[in-house]
């Protein structure tokens, strides 16, 4: 790849420098090369060589090693190349169903040795960056059980559909194959338009649900009774051992930064709760515990400050548009009691719940 960085560093930023989570991306993203191939074999099955398309981005899969990385940016290019080539308007669906659980890697053994479903939710979550995902994923619990969203980047339409159609396929079968009983409990939906009719024929071919569309985002539903069932390769030490392998390759797609604010509230965004502690975060990021909290100090942020300003954002986002319960609020953001939850919020905006949304809700 060495011989390619004026091509890395040219390629179009299609997401306008944005993180998926809308905040401005501080760091540039790698990913393995291999993350192409199932787009490759869709190529290839429609009669199309993805050499032609590599080579005109400066690339050739003959000088490249399963272990060479890729910009974000670039990826995107190729895959922008694909779409106007094949003019195929299901693209990602197809594409999203070559995905395998091995194209995963060290994150499909991360999560399947964890203990329960539940369990890989959350580690999955907080270990997205080393996914396939393009788009952003966060855990929302209620009485019911758990969502799973997975928010969608602004792109032009026809990236866009590719993106959300290929995640959510992607993410269908990746799902199926440590969740024994997917076919039969998931449900979902995609932030994509309908497509046409004869289209929706493919869709049913490798989804076992009627897919909701022009959603918010992309979504799957996992009813409570299926979260706290035990694995079936659960294995705590082989867990252990594949985080370690996590935060190693994290630490590979993100290196450590000037600006270490963003790069902070970019990685905690993709905790619902159960936040790393700081000396945790510092290893992902690849400086010392003391590094971090001195560089945080210089900004004039510190950790605890950061992750509190998060969970306020979260309270606020599940308050005003969720209308769940303050027991229920309290409980999805770590609170041993709401009456804790209470005294943050007052904190945070001066005002109860109820008069927040009072105000909220006064024209």
């Amino acid at each position: 790849m060495t011989a390619n960085t004026s091509q890395l560093s040219e390629s179009v930023n299609i997401f306008e420098n944005k993180h998926p989570s809308g905040a401005n991306q501080p760091f540039k993203r790698k990913r393995s090369i291999l993350g192409l191939l199932p787009l490759f074999k869709a190529l290839e099955e429609q009669g199309r060589s993805p050499q032609s398309i590599l080579a005109a981005r400066g690339l050739s899969l003959d000088n490249l090693t399963g272990a060479a990385m890729i910009d974000t940016n670039l990826e995107l290019d190729i895959v922008g190349d694909a779409i106007e080539l094949l003019n195929d308007p299901i693209l990602g669906v197809k594409v999203g169903s070559q995905v395998s659980f091995t194209s995963y890697g060290t994150y499909a053994m991360l999560l399947m040795t964890a203990d329960t479903f539940l369990e890989s939710a959350r580690v999955g979550a907080q270990f997205q960056h080393l996914s396939l995902l393009f788009s952003h994923m966060t855990l929302h619990f209620d009485s019911q059980g758990l969502e799973v969203r997975y928010t969608v980047p602004d792109a032009p339409r026809k990236l866009r559909d590719f993106i959300a159609d290929r995640d959510l396929m992607g993410t269908y079968i990746f799902m199926r194959e440590f969740l024994a009983e997917a076919p039969h409990v998931l449900v979902g939906g995609t932030v994509r338009s309908k497509p046409e009719r004869h289209h929706i024929a493919t869709y049913k071919k490798y989804l076992n649900f009627d897919v909701s569309f022009d959603q918010p985002y992309n979504w799957f539903r996992i009813p409570a009774s299926m979260l706290r069932l035990s694995q079936q390769h659960s294995n705590v030490w082989a867990h252990k051992l594949y985080k370690a392998q996590a935060y190693e390759l994290l630490n590979t797609f993100y290196p450590a930064q000037q600006d270490v604010v963003p790069q902070v509230k970019t990685l905690i965004a993709g905790y619902q709760s159960g936040y790393p502690s700081a000396s945790e975060l510092a290893n992902i990021i690849g400086v010392s515990e003391r590094t971090l909290r001195r560089k945080l100090d210089a900004a004039g942020a510190s950790y605890r400050n950061i992750i509190d300003a998060q969970q306020q954002k979260r309270a606020l986002d599940m308050l005003s548009s969720q209308r769940l319960p303050i027991a229920a609020i309290a409980s999805q953001l770590g609170y041993a009691e709401p009456a804790s939850f209470l005294r943050a919020f007052k904190r945070w905006t001066g005002l109860t719940p109820k008069r927040f949304l009072q105000q909220q809700n006064t024209p």
